[in-house]
């Protein structure tokens, strides 16, 4: 199967105030293929949030790579970024943080798929 997803050696270390560097992320590497799902599970404050926004470009990694089809979206920015948006994106943890409260679910959820380019009458 295509890979779809890969990540390599993926790390985030935050600068404290004192100077000292707090590595929120250390060396994560997976791949995902066409059809797979990873769940990631770890104690709160293990570095799952901050590991999906550095896969997903949210967040700036200290090192290491993130291949989306096979393209390297490590170091994009700005208006480089827009495409990668249309096939990768976050599901936060918190419904305040995922939903709107004045949008129906639906809505919600089928933003994504209209950003896809699927019809109207084909996301309900």
């Amino acid at each position: 199967m295509e890979t779809v997803l890969e990540v390599k050696n993926l790390s985030k270390t935050f600068t404290q105030r004192e100077g000292k560097g707090l590595a929120a992320v250390r060396q994560v590497s997976f791949s995902l293929a066409a059809g797979e799902r990873l769940g990631i599970v770890g104690e709160s404050g293990s570095g799952k949030t901050t590991l999906a926004r550095l896969v997903t470009r949210l967040t700036d990694p200290t090192e290491g790579q993130v291949f989306l089809e096979g393209e390297e979206i490590t170091r994009l920015k700005g208006a480089a970024l827009r495409p990668v948006y249309r096939k990768l994106q976050m599901v936060f943890q918190s419904p305040q943080g995922s939903f709107d409260p004045r949008r129906r679910v639906g809505e919600g959820v089928g933003e994504s798929l209209a950003n896809l380019g699927v019809p109207r009458e084909a996301r309900r």
